[in-house]
């Protein structure tokens, strides 16, 4: 069984930020269609996506190379291009056993639901090496995103809107670089601030409106579905731009201020991300969700999270590397390269947020 290689000047903080993010992910889909007229449930996910995706973007951008030799192109093929083709098979044909049809995503020409953010990915990085030599690159992406989100020929077509939307925290992660809060000691009133505007946003999510539009926070909606096609609309999201930032790298500060002793879990975030879906696929045709859903509020957020916690380790476990790697993705590595690909050292495999 081959394993994850990491550099050795690669800051093991990160692998512990990857797998809070990851659980993140796992438990924001398990509730996520279940949050309506949910009052402990919606201001928790609410939290959680106004920063989870966009600090995965940056931490993506952090461990990606402003480069595309022979050797990167070969790992960008193996690292996302083969797990979002075999996946995206698995899933379709997953969906076309259960209801005798291919999903909606399959219709939008879209990558089937999580998925789009390993098409993201590969857009993102294929890009990097263009606005890494442009002196306002960051600018220019936030630009083209707030441009684009007028335009309804975006959205869920081959992930077009959420690629420009996360797109410049990708690039502000290049920039910031894995260094970023790598000191051993952290000052105290740092972290503090990190806490308090940490707090503070949690507490704001459980008293905003039960009409809030959170569907601001998916990025596959142009402003005319959104109901605010304006400079009103731009500037609402300049400020959600603002917000999840400030949030994200509060909660970033703090993730990485101790071990939380879940780097192992954090190197195998590929794995998770890859099967969780068909966890809840499993969970939903047997009913467990809908018994989960039916019983009280603080029942449901407990059961959520422990199963959510059992997904990501079941998950993340070795002999599921193990199997995926020679069921699936080697299979489809040695379809889609030639042999003297294969046989030349890429260093490392499959994760998500370090595709270099």
């Amino acid at each position: 069984m081959s394993a994850i290689t990491t550099h050795p000047d690669r800051n093991p903080s990160w692998d512990n930020v990857k797998a809070i993010l990851i659980f993140m992910v796992v438990f924001g889909h398990f509730i996520e269609l279940h949050i309506d007229g949910a009052p402990l449930l919606r201001p928790i996910w609410i939290f959680m996506y106004a920063f989870h995706m966009p600090m995965f973007a940056l931490v993506s951008g952090m461990y990606s190379k402003a480069s595309l030799d022979d050797r990167q192109s070969t790992q960008l093929i193996k690292n996302i291009v083969v797990p979002l083709i075999s996946f995206e098979l698995i899933y379709e044909l997953t969906e076309y056993a259960l209801s005798g049809k291919f999903s909606v995503y399959a219709g939008l020409i879209a990558p089937y639901w999580m998925l789009w953010y390993l098409a993201s990915l590969l857009s993102w990085r294929l890009l990097l090496p263009l606005f890494s030599r442009l002196q306002f690159g960051i600018l220019l992406a936030l630009a083209l995103a707030l441009g684009t989100a007028y335009s309804e020929q975006t959205g869920y077509l081959l992930s077009l809107s959420r690629t420009l939307i996360f797109f410049p925290y990708f690039l502000l992660g290049w920039k910031l670089g894995p260094e970023l809060f790598s000191q051993q000691k952290k000052p105290w009133g740092w972290s503090a601030l990190a806490a308090v505007i940490s707090i503070t946003a949690l507490l704001v999510c459980f008293y905003l409106p039960v009409y809030f539009d959170y569907r601001w926070l998916y990025g596959s909606f142009s402003l005319q579905r959104l109901g605010m096609a304006n400079l009103r609309g731009s500037l609402y999201q300049l400020l959600q731009y603002t917000v999840s930032g400030v949030l994200g790298l509060s909660m970033l500060y703090l993730l990485t201020r101790k071990d939380l002793r879940l780097a192992r879990i954090g190197k195998q975030s590929m794995f998770v991300f890859l099967w969780h879906g068909m966890a809840l696929i499993i969970l939903q045709q047997s009913g467990v969700l809908r018994w989960i859903f039916q019983s009280g509020e603080t029942s449901r957020l407990l059961m959520s999270a422990g199963i959510s916690g059992i997904i990501v380790w079941l998950c993340a476990h070795p002999y599921c590397e193990h199997l995926t790697r020679k069921l699936i993705l080697k299979p489809m590595t040695w379809l889609l390269l030639p042999t003297q690909s294969l046989n030349r050292k890429t260093g490392s495999e499959a994760d998500p947020v370090k595709p270099e």
